[in-house]
């Protein structure tokens, strides 16, 4: 029997901006790319491109390519966005967005990946484990400066 290999990582990150301002950059797919570490592409499917339902299909390069197709299953304005893989890479994420007063605000990413079982999980595994750690904190650090620097 082979087992698949769930990893869990959670992220936060304090911003210098409103949350309605920083809900709105991390809603808006198209900046994706900017702040998401080793995002290398990610196009919607169909619509709508916001909210629940909304569909994108996207491959992350972090030590080897992983492609998955997500869907949002939940949507609270300037508060909580879910997303979960309907193909490729079984992944799951919850953002959740705190508003921290004098136009702070916290912004927590869970997010759980599944990679296949057995040798090729192993390899997979071992490949991208270096990349993890960067990857999170390039990532809060990514999304905090392009949402400061908006005017």
């Amino acid at each position: 029997m082979i087992v698949a290999m769930a990893t869990d990582v959670v992220c936060t990150a304090e911003i210098n901006a409103p949350v309605e301002k920083v809900f709105a950059y991390v809603d808006d797919f198209s900046h994706a790319q900017d702040w998401i570490y080793g995002l290398d592409r990610i196009e919607a499917v169909g619509e709508p491109t916001h909210g629940v339902g909304a569909t994108f299909d996207g491959t992350m390069k972090v030590g080897m390519s992983f492609h998955s197709t997500i869907r949002c299953t939940g949507w609270e304005q300037d508060a909580c966005l879910e997303l979960e893989s309907v193909k490729g890479l079984k992944n799951t994420q919850r953002w959740t967005f705190e508003d921290l007063g004098d136009g702070r605000t916290k912004v927590t990413a869970q997010i759980s990946y599944t990679l296949p079982g057995g040798p090729v999980g192993l390899t997979m595994a071992k490949a991208i484990k270096p990349f993890v750690g960067i990857a999170i904190r390039s990532t809060s650090e990514s999304l905090a400066k392009q949402v400061e620097a908006l005017p």
